[in-house]
């Protein structure tokens, strides 16, 4: 009996030590794990949807309207013409919340807000790609984590899940900010 008593008491202590380090290692982990994996993903998604050249960063590239208006893109015959001001300005914003969203939280700046402006991105960008390009939801609990859209994507909103709970953690530009400002 004493050593299941023991046992539970290194549990205990070890689950303490977890619980003191969690606040510094959770954001952090998360964060240095966003830029590793997914960082590239959006800035290459990003770099897609603008123009050749300096006027490209003002007009849209074909690939914009192609990405986020696919069934209306196909219907134009493919005439980024056909298209108006609300998609255009669609477009931009898309591709620069793809570049500055990501950069946010691998700085952590604004972590919180970052993490949660990506959430929404990630949620548009998977009804987009169900109902407007025809990909799987895929189906939860079924034992096949192929990268079907349920299932990858419900891994990037726990790792943003952290950020929006936990912030971004003191190796932040928040942390920075936040003593700057007097507020910690």
């Amino acid at each position: 009996m004493w050593q299941i008593r023991r046992l539970a008491n290194h549990y205990t202590w070890l689950g303490h030590t977890l619980d003191r380090f969690a606040p510094a290692l959770l954001p952090s982990a998360a964060r240095l794990i966003f830029a590793s994996t997914l960082l590239l993903f959006f800035w290459r998604s990003a770099g897609t949807k603008l123009g050749e050249g300096l006027t490209g960063l003002v007009l849209p590239s074909a690939g914009a309207y192609a990405q986020i208006f696919p069934k209306g893109f196909e219907a134009s015959g493919y005439d980024t013409g056909a298209f108006g001001v609300l998609e255009w300005a669609i477009a931009l914003t898309a591709a620069y919340g793809e570049f500055l969203i990501p950069l946010c939280l691998c700085l952590g700046l604004a972590t919180r807000l970052a993490a949660f402006g990506m959430m929404v991105f990630i949620a548009v960008m998977s009804w987009v790609d169900i109902h407007g390009h025809g990909a799987s939801p895929g189906v939860l609990f079924d034992g096949d984590p192929s990268g079907l859209i349920a299932d990858q994507r419900l891994f990037w909103f726990l790792l943003l899940l952290i950020l929006v709970m936990r912030g971004g953690g003191p190796l932040s530009l928040d942390r920075v900010v936040w003593r700057w400002a007097g507020r910690e």
